[in-house]
């Protein structure tokens, strides 16, 4: 008879702690427990899918149980320790929350807790999607799971802990499990890729654990479906064979991308992005990775930054790094980062993603502050001797109406009565007389500032008064101003002063030079004057 074939994620279930991959806080807090035998009598295991949670739990059940124990060796030979890695140990009930989640399921654990165990040194129940239970399932394990008898042992494992009740989660001792770093994962899978027999690459291996996403027992299963897949006579399993076989984007189109970026090659580029389609890449992953490849370059260019990378890969991108300036790939990270949100909400992201490529590719070369500087000056001694000076305004004629000229004349009066606000909001008012009978100020219908000047109206008429010599009365009327208002005077004349100098600012030579070293483009010169 056949042995039926037993998939890699049971076959190399750890079977002790020092076996966990990446929980070595978890094992540090349970072996010292049972070292110095304070060993709670309720745990809460929590943490992501396939890192380890309830495999834990099997192992403590077994260094509690062993017959050498309690234990954090467990010896794996003894009655105990075989059945409950079976499965089959009468003392030790592994119970699924998420079909077993009623009051009644709870109530008839809390009655089989009253019995002594049949054989064992501890009664264990491991309940598996705790959080999956009702409230009043959690309600009738509340007493028992505070005050459980000696022979008892609660373990608890769960995906989702915010769903607990507060009042479980203080009576147990928690432990927090985490999502296994890629380098271990890679680690992990070479070992037993060298104990199946199996050559495949350390690409092969890296692209298995970065499609786990920190879960062990995925990685074990991706690795099983290579293995099926692989046909030994082709020797060792590839990149490319992986990446087919799990139907993964191959590490070397990242590469490929990063790189023609980096060479500024817009062709290249935009290659690696067609051939990433092609092997039927999601976009916005596609937009994630590589930003994550430019990080990772990024990093091994500095000097004391650790990764959590397989050991070829870290070979591999210090050798990459050492071509390129650090604050380059910096730019071109931050820019690559930025562009994911852009992807993310495009309508079509491959369209984004090749503007955001191309932008960073013909990104101006990067530089220190002091190298730029000493650059542009470089260049602007070498350059022809040009003086970037405001060109002179024409002499304004006087104001050809006496009405204009005598109203500039009380807006002054009212800023030299230190009255700023009242006399900018004059200045957007067109006058339609000023005689004794009175000054006529008109504005356009739902100007707001003609309330402000309502507001301080008798303070307005008392300057008016002392600058004219006589009593005049302010009349406010809604109407369109007749010409041009003082406030629209000065506009104009601010903008004709600053398209004047950008046009200088961009025929000067030395400027003309500095904006092609840094890449850039002007937008604005200002007078530091007028600031």
């Amino acid at each position: 008879m056949t042995t039926p074939y037993l998939v890699l994620a049971r076959k190399y279930r750890p079977q002790r702690f020092l076996d966990l991959t990446g929980q070595e806080h978890v094992v540090r807090t349970l072996v010292n427990a049972l070292k110095s035998g304070r060993v709670a009598h309720a745990f809460l295991f929590t943490g992501p899918r396939g890192c380890g949670k309830t495999t834990s739990a099997r192992i403590l059940a077994r260094a509690l149980n062993c017959e050498k124990g309690p234990t954090p060796e467990p010896c794996g030979v003894c009655g105990p320790c075989v059945e409950i890695a079976q499965g089959n140990d009468i003392d030790v009930q592994e119970i699924d929350a998420a079909s077993n989640n009623g009051v009644d399921d709870v109530r008839a654990l809390r009655e089989a807790a009253k019995y002594m165990p049949a054989r064992d040194r501890y009664k264990i129940y491991i309940v598996d999607e705790v959080h999956m239970l009702s409230g009043a399932a959690f309600n009738a394990l509340l007493k028992t799971l505070e005050e459980p008898p000696g022979h008892i042992k609660f373990l608890l494992a769960t995906t989702d802990p915010q769903k607990l009740p507060a009042t479980i989660l203080s009576r147990v001792q928690r432990h927090n499990f985490q999502l296994v770093p890629l380098g271990k994962i890679v680690a992990r899978l070479r070992e037993i890729a060298q104990a199946e027999g199996v050559q495949i690459s350390d690409g092969a291996l890296a692209l298995v654990g970065r499609q786990a996403a920190g879960a062990m027992r995925d990685a074990l299963s991706l690795l099983d479906q290579l293995f099926a897949a692989h046909d030994p006579a082709r020797g060792e399993i590839g990149d490319a064979e992986a990446a087919e076989i799990l139907g993964a984007l191959d590490e070397s189109v990242l590469r490929e991308i990063v790189a023609a970026v980096l060479a500024r090659d817009a062709s290249a580029a935009l290659a690696g992005v067609q051939r990433a389609y092609e092997q039927g890449a999601e976009m916005r992953r596609l937009a994630e990775d590589v930003a994550e490849r430019a990080r990772n370059l990024l990093l091994a260019a500095l000097p004391g930054v650790k990764q959590d990378l397989p050991d070829h890969e870290l070979r591999s991108l210090a050798q990459e790094a050492e071509g390129n300036d650090p604050a380059q790939l910096s730019r071109v990270f931050d820019l690559l980062q930025a562009a994911q949100d852009e992807v993310q909400k495009a309508a079509n992201p491959r369209h984004a993603l090749e503007v955001a490529l191309l932008r960073a590719v013909y990104l101006a070369p990067a530089g220190s502050l002091p190298e730029l500087v000493a650059r542009v000056e470089q260049l602007s001694s070498s350059a022809p001797v040009a003086k970037l000076e405001r060109k002179a305004e024409p002499a304004r004629s006087p104001e050809s109406a006496p009405l204009q000229s005598r109203w500039k004349q009380l807006i002054e009066a009212v800023k030299a009565a230190r009255k700023p606000a009242a006399a900018s909001a004059l200045e957007h008012g067109s006058p339609l007389k000023i005689d004794p009978s009175g000054v006529q100020l008109a504005f356009r219908r739902g100007d707001a500032r003609a309330a402000i000047v309502a507001e301080v109206k008798a303070d307005i008429e008392a300057v008016f008064e002392r600058a004219l010599g006589y009593r005049a009365p302010l009349q406010l009327v809604e109407q369109e101003p007749e010409g041009a208002t003082v406030a629209e005077e000065k506009q104009k004349q601010r903008n004709a002063a600053q398209s004047g100098r950008l046009t200088l600012g961009r025929e000067h030579p030395a400027v003309r030079s500095a904006v092609e070293l840094l890449g850039g483009e002007i937008e604005d010169v200002r007078d530091l004057g007028e600031e």
